[in-house]
């Protein structure tokens, strides 16, 4: 494997690989003694690679005559399909003049085959084999292309390993992947018996598109390889295999007569499309785009079912897509695709989603970049080669598409698609379109990202290297005293950037104060920021989502802190809703700063104001006192429907994000290049996917934007005016211009 796979030389003792290849004795499939899933079918095994983290072992090397192309110069050794022996025809292609033709056409496709290409013998599945040789959907036969035929190998894979129900191929445009799950419906529909096949794609339209192509191919299959139909020439939405063909490997003859029983279809795209069947192969095309009403993580679970019987997998998903938005049918791909990592095996030893995940970069599979024997022209060459259409090439696709990148670097937008379109990471994949998306979804990438990749972020939890989480309590379990902080990794409902405590001195510190007529504590900190709350006190929301409550804390500037930051999230749900109340006062008497609440729970600002805390919750920011409601006087806050509140809201966000997240493109805030400090993702990915007209499931960005709104407000500080000097003349004045003078 020259792209994919990452060679392990250290999982099988050479003596016994050896000594096993002699009486090809390795069995097709997982061997969990050696925790290698082989995909040889000749009882032999050669090299090992792991892709994706699934080891897989290949066939050995055969002898050299046992090569196509061996007989041939290394320059002149390019893939060349096989034509039809002359005069073979439906009626006479089982006569014993053909019969090693049509034999060795059956093990390739049960076996595969080797193949040299300029002079690299490279394996070929024998379903790759049959895609290049036999699957014709237009007027010409796919080209050879070597990282199209690795994918094959992990898909072969996929079919071979008993724990896996089918692989999750994020795909790169005008690869071919749909093409490839048809020919796999196709070889496999037409040699196994009794048998369900299905499709569906992002539409029921486009899965029909797919499977007239596929009814296309099926009419140009060679005649030892062509099942009898039901007898309908151009089949509308099922193709159903009646009758299999006399002879379907070698050695194994069959009874003519004896039925096929098999069926491939297309389905609408619905919820209820597959369930209740015995599905042996699915392939679900463009999966990562489907309409809401049929979420694919939700989808998927309906699939898989009905490639279970009892324990066992009795059925395999080719589950092929390029991304949409988040909103647009990319969330539910996505969830899957965190679901399907290898790396995290339930005690069953199968993925969550039960799928196995696989992505292939844009600079392996971009057309133009492909050299006239099919290996793909990633590095510069040294010296111009020609590629499969003719014509010279002098760099590779990896500086090709980097310096697209570098040509974008002054439209950041225009660049951020660019990679979406063209990705070299599963990170590029998943972006969103930069359209879709209140806030600046360039910056709120950039800085995913940096969580991701340089913070060590881990894509279930969201925690990184620079959260540390715990909870607080009261010293020795007595209130309104010192507030302790207890680190705890795993249940903490509180994360705070790492380094971000308050100095001794001034942590768990209240001061008594009586304002306007009401004595109660008071925060000391007011000057360093201010919390922001959403607070909750039901136990579902109207769409069956439990409530969670969310406490933010953001700074000001010249403080001990990092300035104009984010220093604590917190995103859960108390075991019971005093718990929540507790844990905001508890959080803000150890900053010892205000909060900014949402005035949509009396209960929970009842709570604060009986334990004293009145003068630690904010009053309305865009109102005096004497324009506040009574509700609002007694308990401070800001009332959620307040239009004028919530488009504040949206401008403190908006504007945070354009200043201190991403990379910066200006030195107004901050120098140019410089990363934005936010490691709280599961924030960062709210403020991406929030509606500010329909907010009111975005827990985090109600909190958030309320700490901001919170830092915004301007202490008036009323200073003693200095005395006026006494205006005293001591001699008296007279105007002497008339006749008598007059005092003045």
């Amino acid at each position: 494997m020259f792209y994919l796979g990452t060679k392990l030389d250290d999982k099988v003792d050479e003596k016994v690989r050896i000594a096993k290849n002699k009486t090809k004795s390795w069995e097709y499939g997982y061997n969990e003694i050696l925790d290698i899933v082989i995909i040889s079918k000749d009882g032999t095994l050669g090299e090992i690679f792991e892709v994706y983290g699934v080891p897989i072992g290949l066939p050995q090397i055969p002898e050299k005559k046992e090569i196509l192309n061996y007989d041939k110069q290394a320059k002149h050794q390019k893939w060349v399909r096989q034509e039809l022996p002359n005069g073979m025809n439906a009626f006479n292609c089982w006569e014993d003049k053909f019969s090693d033709f049509v034999e060795q056409q059956f093990k390739y496709r049960d076996e595969g085959v080797w193949v040299y290409l300029n002079g690299k013998p490279v394996y070929m599945t024998g379903t790759y084999w049959h895609f290049l040789q036999w699957f014709r959907e237009g007027s010409d036969y796919p080209k050879l292309r070597v990282i199209q035929n690795e994918l094959m190998i992990f898909w072969e894979a996929c079919k071979a390993d008993e724990r896996s129900y089918g692989m999750q191929y994020v795909k790169n445009r005008r690869f071919g992947a749909s093409a490839l799950g048809n020919n796999e419906m196709l070889e496999s529909g037409s040699i196994h018996e009794n048998k369900i096949l299905g499709m569906i794609s992002k539409k029921g339209n486009d899965a029909k598109k797919i499977f007239n192509r596929l009814v296309r191919a099926f009419k140009r299959y060679p005649p030892f390889f062509k099942p009898e139909t039901d007898g309908t020439n151009t089949p509308k939405t099922e193709l159903v295999f009646t009758e299999q063909t006399k002879k379907r490997k070698q050695g194994e003859a069959v009874e003519e007569g004896q039925g096929l029983d098999t069926s491939i279809s297309w389905h609408n795209t619905e919820m209820n499309a597959m369930d209740g069947e015995e599905i042996f192969r699915s392939l679900l095309d463009e999966s990562g785009k489907y309409p809401k009403e049929v979420p694919f993580d939700e989808y998927w679970q309906i699939v898989k079912t009905a490639h279970r019987l009892g324990s066992n997998i009795v059925g395999k998903s080719m589950v092929v897509s390029t991304v949409n938005a988040m909103k647009k049918g990319g969330a539910g791909f996505k969830k899957i695709w965190d679901d399907s990592n290898v790396e995290n095996r339930n005690k069953n030893k199968q993925t969550k989603s039960g799928l196995y995940r696989i992505f292939i970069a844009a600079k392996y599979c971009l057309e133009g970049f492909f050299d006239e024997y099919g290996f793909s022209i990633v590095d510069d060459p040294k010296e111009p080669i020609v590629n499969d259409i003719g014509k010279k090439v002098s760099i590779g696709a990896a500086t090709f598409l980097k310096q697209e990148v570098e040509a974008l670097k002054d439209d950041p937008e225009k660049e951020y698609e660019f990679k979406r379109q063209f990705p070299d990471t599963p990170a590029d994949a998943f972006r969103d379109e930069s359209d879709d998306c209140a806030f600046n979804l360039v910056h709120l990438t950039e800085q995913l990202e940096h969580n991701t990749e340089e913070l060590d972020e881990d894509a279930t939890t969201f925690l990184n290297n620079d959260i540390e989480r715990g909870n607080f309590i009261w010293k020795e379990g007595v209130q309104d005293t010192e507030v302790i902080w207890k680190p705890d990794p795993v249940k903490g409902r509180f994360w705070i950037r790492r380094d971000c405590h308050p100095p001794i001195d001034i942590r768990s510190k209240k001061d008594k104060k009586t304002i306007h007529g009401v004595t109660a504590w008071a925060p000391t900190n007011s000057h360093m920021g201010a919390g922001g709350v959403d607070p909750y006190n039901r136990s579902k929301t109207v769409d069956g989502r439990g409530s969670r409550g969310s406490i933010h804390i953001s700074t000001k500037y010249n403080t001990y802190f990092p300035n104009n930051a984010f220093i604590l999230e917190y995103i859960d749900r108390a075991s019971k809703v005093e718990y929540f109340f507790e844990d905001v006062i508890m959080a803000h008497v150890y900053f010892s700063m205000p909060f900014l609440p949402e005035l949509s729970n009396e209960k929970f600002l009842q709570y604060v104001k009986d334990r004293g805390y009145r003068h630690f919750v904010l009053n309305n920011p865009f109102k005096k006192w004497n324009e506040l409601s009574a509700t609002e006087k007694e308990y401070g806050g800001v009332p959620p429907q307040d239009s004028k509140i919530g488009d504040q809201q949206f401008y403190a966000v908006e504007a945070f994000i354009e200043d201190h997240i991403g990379v910066a493109r200006d030195n107004s805030t901050r120098p140019i290049g410089e990363m934005g400090n936010m490691p709280f993702s599961r924030t960062l990915t709210q403020w991406k996917d929030v509606d500010p007209l329909n907010r009111t499931k975005y827990d985090a960005y109600i909190s958030s934007s309320l700490s901001l709104l919170a830092n915004q407000r301007r202490v008036k500080v009323q200073l003693e005016e200095p005395e006026k000097p006494l205006q005293i003349n001591p001699f008296q004045t007279y105007d002497n211009t008339g006749v008598f003078s007059q005092a003045i």
